[in-house]
């Protein structure tokens, strides 16, 4: 079958938020490449609501992993697909593609031992600083698409933007003329090692609020709650509390009305870059050889140079020189003076 004749292509992307995210630069070239092929995208069910809306998805397969695989490669199998991309490459991922069926099959290179080489012997063998849409990228490269990626995109549903037109409209913000400003921060991350102390997030957020005399917006999920109460006993200005109030896409919907984000590396800072709101990302055991920087992005990263850094490719419990220097020696200066080089290309 001749590359132009792919009627039936699945992309397979089962996790997490900003995995997902920085594959739809992959879903746009491959909708530009094909514009007549059906394009389907496996992710896990939690994650579907990300690409629901987007343009360039035809059809969503949810999988449940709680589910025998078996089941789910035998609902795979239903189509006979005629390209099939693995951009996970874990396991699970990889018997679905390898059992799909698929005409042919192609997965990008996650480089899991020069990641480990890099992370514990600090020997950085990895080709260049590739960012990882780049990297998922790959694969269509060698089929002949050389289009230059574009950047990340997230669609918000009607439904979700309304949701979050009526709940600002309860707190006092009638859109679109929103009678202050909304700085969006979130303070949380799936791991420890990644979370940059939450006083210091007070502190930043509070110095941009009063300059600008703007409003605080707190993101996340209900695992951050904790996170939230002790940030609110360092301030003392107007915050907008929704952490673990909002489904995912009205959290989006959300940031989509502030002019700002205040971050840690983690799935919610793609979702900015996605939306282009600004970001300012805290980044502590992870570096920008990892790739996965905000991707052409309207983004400052703040981090501060240790030769342990870094200590993993994706974060950890409890940092393994038990120091957690590389989050606690940056200042809250650093990331108020990072957010005002972004202030005047924000949206509002």
């Amino acid at each position: 079958m001749a590359y132009s004749d792919y009627r039936r292509i699945l992309l397979i992307r089962l996790s997490s938020l900003g995995d997902i995210i920085l594959t739809t630069p992959v879903l746009r070239l491959l909708r530009e490449s094909w514009p007549s092929a059906r394009i389907d995208v496996m992710v896990k069910a939690e994650f579907q609501d990300v690409l629901r809306a987007h343009p360039c998805v035809d059809r969503l397969l949810p999988v449940d992993t709680r589910e025998p695989l078996r089941h789910t490669i035998r609902a795979l199998r239903e189509t006979h697909y005629d390209l099939v991309l693995d951009l996970h490459r874990t396991m699970r991922s990889f018997w679905l593609y390898r059992f799909s069926r698929a005409r042919q099959r192609l997965a990008y290179r996650k480089h899991t031992l020069r990641r480990a080489l890099l992370v514990h012997c600090k020997w950085n063998t990895l080709p260049q600083t590739v960012p990882v849409p780049e990297r998922y990228a790959l694969p269509l490269r060698r089929l002949g698409v050389m289009t230059p990626l574009p950047q990340t995109e997230l669609h918000v549903d009607a439904e979700s933007a309304l949701a979050v037109e009526q709940y600002l409209a309860e707190a006092g913000f009638k859109l679109p003329t929103v009678p202050r400003c909304l700085i969006a921060v979130a303070p949380g991350s799936r791991w420890k090692t990644k979370q940059w102390p939450v006083e210091r997030y007070a502190a930043a957020a509070q110095e941009l609020a009063a300059r600008h005399d703007a409003t605080i917006v707190m993101l996340g999920d209900g695992h951050d709650r904790p996170l939230v109460q002790e940030f609110q006993q360092h301030v003392a200005v107007p915050v907008i509390d929704t952490v673990g109030q909002l489904p995912l896409m009205q959290t989006a919907a959300l940031l989509q009305q502030c002019r700002l984000l205040l971050c840690n590396d983690s799935g919610l800072m793609h979702m900015a870059a996605a939306l282009g709101v600004p970001v300012v990302a805290v980044f502590g055991p992870t570096v920008q050889a990892l790739g996965f920087y905000p991707f052409q992005a309207m983004a400052q990263v703040v981090s501060h140079p240790l030769s342990c850094r870094p200590c993993t490719t994706k974060g950890l419990h409890r940092c393994p020189r038990g120091h957690y220097d590389c989050m606690r020696r940056i200042a809250p200066q650093q990331v108020v003076a990072a957010a005002e080089t972004l202030w005047p290309e924000a949206h509002h």
